[in-house]
C-alpha cells in the first residue's frame, strides 16, 4: 500500500455529517454512476460498476452509517477505497477538501452517540469551523460480512 502522508483525510458529507476517509486508502474519486443492480444483495450494496475491467462493489455509506440512503445529486460521488484485499466504492453526498489532521487534537467519538452509529468512527477532530468524524474503514468492510449489523440492517 502506498503511503501519501499520515494524517491526510478526504472530507465527505453524509446527511450533513462531515466524515474523513484516510487518503492512503482512497484510490480515486469519481462522479457517481448508478451501479448495476445485483439481485439478493443487502440494502447497503448499491450494485457493481466496471472500473477499468474490474468489477467493484458499490456501498451506500449513508445506509451503512445512518440507515438512510444517500440521495443522488449533482455533487454525489463514489469514493473508491481499499477495504482489506478488496476495492469498493463508497457513495457519498459530496466530497470536499483533503485535510491534514496529523497535528490536530483527536478526541474519542462521543459516548452520547448511539453505539450503532459510533462504531463506524475511530476519532473526532475539531476543525476550525466544524467537527470531522474519522471513518473506520475496517468496520465498513466488515458490515454485512459477519454477524455484525449496522444501522441500515434489515
Amino acid at each position: 500500500m502506498r503511503r501519501v502522508q499520515e494524517g491526510m483525510h478526504v472530507c465527505c458529507r453524509i446527511g450533513g455529517v462531515l466524515i474523513g476517509i484516510d487518503l492512503d486508502r482512497v484510490q480515486e474519486i469519481n462522479r457517481h454512476v448508478e451501479p448495476t443492480f445485483v439481485p439478493l444483495m443487502e440494502r447497503h450494496v448499491r450494485g457493481v460498476i466496471n472500473l477499468r475491467g474490474n468489477l467493484v462493489t458499490v456501498l451506500d455509506l449513508g445506509v451503512v452509517v445512518r440507515g438512510e440512503a444517500t440521495a443522488n445529486g449533482a455533487r454525489t460521488r463514489t469514493v473508491v477505497v481499499e477495504l482489506g484485499e478488496e476495492v469498493c466504492g463508497l457513495v457519498v453526498e459530496e466530497v470536499g477538501d483533503v485535510v491534514d489532521v496529523g497535528g490536530l487534537t483527536k478526541e474519542p467519538v462521543p459516548s452520547h452517540l448511539p453505539e450503532d452509529q459510533r462504531r463506524w468512527f475511530t476519532q473526532l477532530v475539531q476543525l476550525p469551523d466544524e467537527l470531522l468524524l474519522l471513518l473506520d474503514l475496517e468496520a465498513v468492510g466488515r458490515y454485512g460480512v459477519t454477524s455484525e449489523q449496522g444501522v441500515g440492517a434489515r
